[in-house]
């Protein structure tokens, strides 16, 4: 018989017996690593690294970080099935990391995850508002009424809150919601929200609803619901926006008026206190003339107190729309120039701040526009940094002609990251069950700042969408991982999803 024989003979009657010398025993939970030779006596010292399939002691796994794990011995004997002990401090069973690694052995390196939040009465066209705290992720659902939904950090709905309305409780005319934001403030979390008569009719009025750290809204002692006015515009008003200061004292409110039926064509804006207090009364901030249609894109209150406000000039018959930009002080008084850019039709203009690590208040401010450019007309997510100091559109990504693009942005930690639907509808093919809403699909999309856009759509098919499934939610879960809510619906109803995935 050769060495090499006895060598694996003895081999299996280790594994066998749990024998060991009396210099070579092995501590409890020891991990045996690497299949080469230890001076603690746990394999023969010349024993050449194996596999799962000729090894004895070899691991179930060994793929990813289990790659060469061996069984480790526990009280004398070797585990009949490997776990963490085995593989080492980087295993999981089932990953959570985003550590570049394929932590739990199956192959996939940093997988995504995707989830069902919960199923909606319909579809949800404007894109609903999403704040994290450290009790979890809050997103306001408007259809029907306003709730208040608390997810975890693998955005598993915990509770949702209905909010209650004045109208609900007074027995007053009902009135339609147009807008809906959560906030931070210095008292905690509250939302605001916007309402008109049906038809669009005035007044225009805003309300904020202090909530405790679990989405509830506060009450007074009597039992009812603190509820704030804000504002209360006896004229007519679109795309109402709202912001808090840098502090959490303040409230800007910014809306549109204006049609063909009721000039003027302006933006509005007022600043109140949280108990409603009016800080800055209702003044003009834009002014446009016909035959374009002012509306609100976005506004954010920034870390050195001024008011930055986007609007847009929608023009006539798909010619395309003028993204205005301007800066206010904190009594909404103009300061500096105005800029504008000329983009295609719809440019979603979204104002956000990378934070401190970009720079100062002026600097770490970015602008993201949706634009179409010739000769293929695709749609292109366009960035811009350096706003106030001559900065011009930079583009990101460009979805190919038909697609239409509708994002969603997270600042990160001085980063920019950006999530889309790229949508598109096969004109010529049936509606699933005759209704032309439905039968949009799309790809779910991410892009990092100073990275390449990945597919993040949970498996091969196509998300089934609403014709106004026109949003992207984002927010941080973890560290470097982001999670993408969104709005898929068929024929049996529609949903709220959802994508977790890890960034670069």
């Amino acid at each position: 018989m050769t060495a090499r024989y006895w060598r694996v003979v003895l081999v299996l009657l280790w594994a066998v017996t749990g024998c060991d010398s009396s210099e070579g025993k092995g501590d409890a939970g020891t991990v045996v690593e690497d299949g080469g030779a230890r001076e603690d006596g746990g394999m023969p010292e010349d024993a050449g690294p194996g596999d799962a399939g000729t090894d004895p002691l070899a691991c179930e796994k060994q793929r990813g970080v289990c790659a060469g794990a061996r069984r480790a011995m526990v009280d004398g004997a070797y585990e009949s099935e490997c776990t963490a002990l085995s593989y080492g401090a980087d295993y999981e069973s089932a990953e959570t990391r985003c550590d570049g690694l394929d932590n739990d052995c199956d192959g996939v390196t940093d997988p995504s995850f995707a989830s069902r939040v919960m199923n909606v009465d319909g579809p949800y066209s404007s894109a609903p508002s999403i704040l994290k705290t450290d009790q979890g992720i809050f997103v306001s659902w408007e259809y029907p009424g306003i709730r208040v939904l608390r997810l975890n950090t693998d955005l598993v709905l915990q509770e949702a809150v209905t909010v209650s309305m004045p109208w609900e409780r007074e027995e007053g005319q009902m009135q339609v919601i147009l807008h809906s934001t959560l906030v931070r403030t210095q008292e905690g979390m509250a939302l605001v929200y916007a309402t008109m008569a049906s038809g669009s009719r005035p007044p225009l009025r805003a309300y904020l609803v202090p909530l405790d750290d679990q989405g509830v809204p506060k009450t007074v002692p009597q039992g009812e619901p603190r509820e704030v006015s804000l504002l209360d515009w006896q004229g007519g008003g679109r795309s109402p926006r709202v912001a808090t200061s840098h502090e959490g004292d303040r409230v800007v409110v910014v809306w549109a008026t204006g049609t063909s039926m009721e000039p003027s064509f302006q933006v509005m804006g007022t600043v109140t206190d949280l108990q409603g207090q009016v800080l800055a009364a209702p003044r003009v901030l834009f002014t446009s003339s016909e035959p374009v249609t002012p509306r609100v894109s976005s506004v954010l209150w920034t870390r050195d107190g001024e008011v930055v406000v986007v609007m847009k000039d929608q023009k006539p018959a798909l010619s395309g729309d003028l993204v205005r930009v301007r800066r206010f002080d904190g009594n909404l008084d103009p300061h500096g120039e105005e800029r504008s850019f000329e983009m295609a039709d719809e440019p979603m203009a979204l104002l956000t701040d990378l934070g401190p690590a970009r720079g100062g208040p002026l600097e770490s401010l970015v602008l993201v526009m949706r634009s179409r450019m010739g000769p293929s007309w695709g749609t292109q997510v366009q960035v811009v940094q350096n706003l106030f100091s001559g900065g011009t559109p930079e583009t990101w990504t460009e979805a190919p002609t038909p697609q239409v693009v509708w994002y969603g942005a997270l600042a990160d930690e001085g980063k920019l990251r950006l999530a889309w639907l790229s949508e598109y509808k096969d004109h010529e093919a049936p509606s699933p069950g005759g209704d032309p809403m439905l039968g949009w699909t799309a790809r779910l999309w991410a892009q990092d700042e100073g990275h390449s856009p990945v597919d993040r759509t949970p498996g091969l098919e196509d998300l089934p969408l609403h014709r106004y499934a026109q949003w992207v939610l984002m927010e941080k879960l973890a560290p470097r991982r982001v999670g993408a809510l969104y709005m898929t619906s068929t024929v049996e109803g529609s949903s709220l999803d959802a994508v977790r995935y890890c960034t670069p």
